[in-house]
């Protein structure tokens, strides 16, 4: 589990979702862009919702880490959807970059896209 920040505000999902919203980040800054995503998330009980974060250009987003939960989103179509809008805006190069330092599978698949 990860946590992305956005500003005051965190929030949990998977690491390989964080990762990949990371990487479409600097993507997106580098090519002077932006665009709306929606992540699984949890909320402060822990429980699964959908959370909507505007990225790009302007964006000041960073990912810690959290505590592993039992939370883990399995759905790879999250990381998909996020490494298909990466390369689309010529960012290849963030995919290693932004899962290079995980062993989680998610995070290997995101490195072998």
């Amino acid at each position: 589990m990860k946590y992305v920040v956005y500003g005051e505000n965190k929030v949990m999902t998977g690491a390989a979702i964080a990762d990949a919203v990371l990487a479409y980040a600097a993507a997106l800054g580098e090519n002077g862009t932006t665009d709306i995503v929606e992540i699984p998330t949890a909320d402060d009980d822990r429980v699964g919702v959908l959370t909507k974060v505007l990225i790009g250009l302007a964006s000041q987003v960073m990912v810690e880490v959290a505590s592993d939960d039992e939370l883990e989103p399995e759905n790879e179509d999250p990381v998909s959807e996020l490494v298909r809008r990466t390369a689309a805006v010529g960012g290849g190069r963030f995919d290693d970059a932004a899962s290079s330092h995980s062993n989680e599978p998610e995070a290997q698949n995101l490195a072998r896209s």
